[in-house]
């Protein structure tokens, strides 16, 4: 009996003690195994949920106002897209060559040319701030006048260039015509036995002088008179390398004078040479050289000279002269030729 009321009261015992533990469970069974794969919520303070949103996996937004920087948004911050600029024109400069002249007797004259960077097809103009010292002709041929100073302009394309020529001279004065030296009397080889009436056996010689003072001729001067009187093309006096080149031989004559103006334009019209030369064995050298230039000028038949055109070839042809007078020579190429040698021969 004792055994049964003690084995009842240990099943309400145990019963009691199994329905304790089962209350403590209750609801929270899902909770308490974190490792049975269920999706376990966090709710944080204020009611908000700690899980990330599902719809952007790596947990940031994009930022709506921020613009995607690879894209351009029409502006063009290095400035550079404007192509509707107009391009500046390029500037025009113009180089001379020759910025100074200086010019030593009138009538002279100096080829001024120049060169155009960059070249427009435009007309460079030519003008003397003063007439009276110097004139510049359309080509840039500038010609002395009087001494003193002038400004040569040159404008070309709204470019402009100046060149200072100086025209520097004094007037000459013709030499003191000195006679020749009376050649030494010598006495006869055979002396004449008759005494003379002071009764001396002395004898006068018979020799005399042959020569005549000879006539000094400033060609420089009558250059200039010439040129001041017909109307030349552009003439340089040429040195002795352009004499070696156009009149070979010429420098290795001996002279007293040499002027030899050459035309260096490709339009030849004439030329103007003028040598005294110290001995008259040379004269002939001479007219040889330059009679040999006008033939070159004209050329064989065969072909054109070196006059080439039609115009200055014949100019050479016809209009040319060689003359000499005591020991002068001149050669002119011009087509009052003929005048020109008058005055030449007026100066002996």
């Amino acid at each position: 009996m004792k055994r049964r009321i003690f084995a009842a009261v240990l099943s309400t015992a145990m019963v009691l003690s199994l329905a304790a533990c089962g209350g403590g469970n209750k609801g929270g069974s899902s909770s308490s195994n974190p490792g049975n794969g269920s999706d376990v919520s966090t709710i944080a303070p204020g009611g908000s949920s700690s899980q990330p949103d599902g719809s952007n996996p790596d947990g940031s937004q994009p930022d709506a106002s921020t613009p995607d920087s690879s894209q351009p948004d029409g502006s063009n911050p290095s400035g550079s897209g404007s192509n509707g600029d107009l391009q500046p024109l390029p500037t025009v400069t113009i180089t001379l060559n020759k910025t100074e002249v200086k010019l030593t007797k009138a009538g002279a004259t100096f080829q001024l040319r120049y060169t155009a960077e960059p070249d427009t097809d435009g007309i460079a103009t030519f003008t003397s701030s003063d007439k009276k010292i110097a004139t510049v002709s359309k080509d840039g041929t500038i010609k002395a006048v009087a001494p003193g100073k002038a400004t040569i302009t040159v404008e070309y394309d709204g470019a402009k260039a100046t060149c200072a020529v100086t025209c520097d001279w004094k007037e000459e004065t013709k030499p003191e015509q000195k006679p020749d030296p009376k050649p030494e009397q010598k006495p006869d080889p055979k002396p004449d036995p008759k005494p003379d009436g002071s009764g001396s056996g002395s004898s006068s010689g018979s020799g005399s002088s042959s020569s005549t003072p000879s006539t000094n001729v400033d060609l420089s001067a009558f250059y200039s008179t010439i040129t001041g009187k017909y109307e030349f093309g552009f003439l340089e006096l040429a040195d002795s390398g352009l004499l070696d080149q156009y009149y070979a031989g010429l420098t290795g004559v001996s002279s007293e004078q040499m002027l030899v103006y050459i035309c260096m334009m490709s339009m030849n019209n004439g030329e103007f040479g003028l040598v005294q030369v110290k001995d008259s064995k040379d004269v002939d050298t001479v007219k040889a050289i330059f009679q040999a230039r006008i033939s070159y000028m004209v050329g064989d038949g065969n072909g054109p000279g070196g006059a080439w055109y039609p115009g200055p070839t014949e100019q050479w042809q016809n209009n040319s002269r060689v003359v000499s007078n005591g020991n002068y020579v001149m050669m002119v190429v011009h087509e009052n030729c003929d005048d020109i040698v008058n005055e030449f021969n007026a100066l002996f």
